[in-house]
């Protein structure tokens, strides 16, 4: 399998974004799950558009459903382009996510402030990401970079490995990728940060009292092993 710049540039920010959706789900964030399918969808049609072989194999397989009913074919062709609205349409399930998220807390006023301050921070770094990637991330400046790194002790191979040809491009995508990824969380914890400093200002305007962090922990511990007076009483 030939792996190109531009499947990567699609899959290595996916496949990240993939994990950590999934490790979201794992953690009770279960509609976090339409996303990391989304991410998933992303790689799987990006390895069908950038690499002959997995494109071939998917011609082979979707030649089966040829010979499905019609009914059948209707439902295939349902769920093809459900696929392809989510691989399109990423943010808007994250947003959708958010929402799922919001309705569920038991501070909803709270977790509204919080996750709006999140995703604003995330869609304000990754638009940022995207104005100057590009300029940042590419095979000339790889190029240029492992030029400036031949025949300097302990980086001579490594500006060797860059310079064979197609390389630098790969290089690029990935470190892109990277990037991509880490403006993204790092935008989104600073707009959560942010809000949550500002969430309890907002509630207390709209006359929401905020209950004290050490009643929820007492509270909650009482839930989790409680104590009857009636059982105090049996033991004495």
């Amino acid at each position: 399998m030939s792996i190109t710049a531009p499947l990567l540039e699609v899959c290595v920010p996916s496949g990240i974004f993939c994990w950590r959706n999934i490790k979201k789900v794992e953690n009770g964030e279960t509609a976090r799950g339409s996303v990391a399918f989304a991410q998933g969808a992303k790689m799987a049609q990006a390895a069908a558009q950038y690499n002959d072989t997995v494109a071939k194999t998917a011609h082979n397989a979707s030649s089966i459903f040829n010979n499905l009913s019609p009914a059948g074919k209707k439902a295939v062709d349902y769920t093809g382009k459900a696929v392809k609205w989510a691989t399109k349409n990423v943010n808007p399930l994250i947003c959708i996510s958010s929402g799922i998220k919001v309705a569920t807390s038991d501070d909803k006023i709270g977790t509204g402030i919080s996750e709006a301050g999140a995703l604003a921070g995330m869609f304000a770094g990754e638009g940022l990401m995207k104005l100057h990637q590009n300029k940042i991330f590419n095979e000339k400046n790889i190029t240029t970079l492992a030029n400036a790194m031949k025949g300097k002790k302990g980086l001579n191979s490594i500006s060797k490995y860059m310079l064979k040809s197609g390389n630098a491009g790969k290089i690029a995508a990935i470190l892109k990728g990277v990037a991509f990824v880490s403006a993204s969380i790092a935008s989104y914890s600073i707009g959560q940060k942010i809000a949550e400093g500002y969430k309890d200002k907002v509630k207390a305007g709209l006359g929401i009292k905020t209950e004290p962090e050490e009643n929820k922990t007492a509270e909650a511990e009482q839930k989790s092993s409680p104590v009857t007076a009636e059982k105090i009483d049996r033991k004495a």
